[in-house]
């Protein structure tokens, strides 16, 4: 092979390389989340920061569903899924305040409150243990990916020291190793939480984890996750596991499309556009998401079940998510229901979505 075909090949490989992921080389730049590009003034503003319990380090919850299409609640199961999961919805509340009224005011109390949070249950080892069932494992990495995006949001500000940083950052990543694995030999098994939202979820959990550590395996292992999910956006825009879950058809696809998206603003911080991934399926997703919170009819129709979503008010989790996508592909549709709820905050996301 004569030195031009030679060079030929290896920038033809070269370029097959970076386009299949965030170009892994010595000289590739630090990975970044969305909020890296803000710039927020450092102000004194206190901050009143809740008291710190820990989070325990074994999950025991269990699944709540009492049909085989596990769309219908069962009262009692469900009671005790709420008392088992609250101590964690109200430590991803607690530091989700914290974050967003940091990037709202500058308040390196705030951000200080974050990381004080964060590295408490750090050196507690939390969420790292024995999880009961699968869905301790979902406990799991939907704690991970809210707490590790609140660390992106203020990981840029004076407050903390590198130790909490450190002690923050290895704790993420073990989490994210063990929330990797159990999900990786589900998706060998094409189990349905292998494949359908609750994987996005892992996926989005890990890459936050990952942008955080700057660690690219595991960011692309996120990436990869996000391709298995847009791969299966059939041509009507659904996701026929979701559409597999009867009356909350509607509700399970605005729940995968709330990861999907936000891994789609990840790439884009990174110089990857992941919307334009499979021809962009991504909004065909998006499109069926908004014309079944316009009316959900056609859902009702398609899996044979009334739709319990929307409920009587849109929610900030059905919409908030959608509010990235709007800014980078304005429509009418999407900003009318983003008027429709005051609050931008989501849970699982972490709080406020990417800017």
């Amino acid at each position: 092979m004569n030195h031009s075909a030679l060079r030929r090949n290896i920038t033809r490989l070269t370029t097959l390389s970076c386009s299949l992921f965030l170009c892994a080389s010595a000289f590739a730049a630090p990975l970044r989340s969305p909020w890296d590009a803000l710039s927020i003034p450092a102000a004194s503003r206190p901050y009143a920061c809740p008291d710190i319990a820990p989070l325990p380090r074994d999950i025991v919850a269990y699944d709540y569903y009492s049909d085989v299409r596990k769309s219908i609640p069962d009262p009692v199961r469900l009671h005790a899924y709420q008392q088992a999961a609250a101590p964690f919805h109200r430590t991803m509340i607690d530091v989700e305040h914290a974050a967003d009224f940091y990037l709202r005011s500058g308040s390196l109390a705030a951000a200080a409150c974050v990381l004080q949070i964060l590295d408490a249950n750090a050196r507690n080892h939390a969420i790292t243990g024995t999880m009961a069932s699968n869905q301790s494992y979902y406990v799991q990495n939907w704690t991970l990916g809210a707490l590790a995006v609140t660390y992106l949001k203020v990981r840029d500000s004076a407050a903390g020291t590198p130790a909490e940083r450190r002690e923050i950052v290895r704790w993420l990543v073990q989490v994210a190793r063990c929330t990797q694995d159990y999900f990786s030999e589900r998706r060998a098994k094409q189990t349905k939480d292998g494949r359908n939202n609750h994987l996005y979820w892992a996926g989005f959990a890990v890459m936050s984890a990952g942008i955080a550590a700057d660690n690219r395996g595991l960011c692309k292992w996120g990436i990869g996750t996000y391709r298995d999910g847009v791969r299966q956006i059939a041509p009507d825009g659904t996701l026929p596991l979701e559409m597999a879950r009867g009356r909350r058809a509607l509700h399970y696809h605005l729940f995968a499309a709330e990861p999907l998206v936000t891994m789609a603003e990840f790439g884009e911080a990174n110089g990857q556009d992941l919307y334009a991934f499979d021809r962009g399926a991504l909004h065909r997703l998006v499109v069926r998401c908004v014309s079944g919170l316009e009316d959900n009819a056609w859902f009702a129709r398609k899996t044979g079940f009334p739709q319990d979503e929307p409920g009587l008010h849109l929610t900030s989790s059905d919409v908030a998510w959608m509010r990235p996508y709007e800014r980078r592909f304005p429509g009418p549709a999407i900003a009318t229901l983003i008027r429709q709820v005051r609050s931008s905050s989501v849970e699982y996301l972490g709080g406020d979505p990417p800017p």
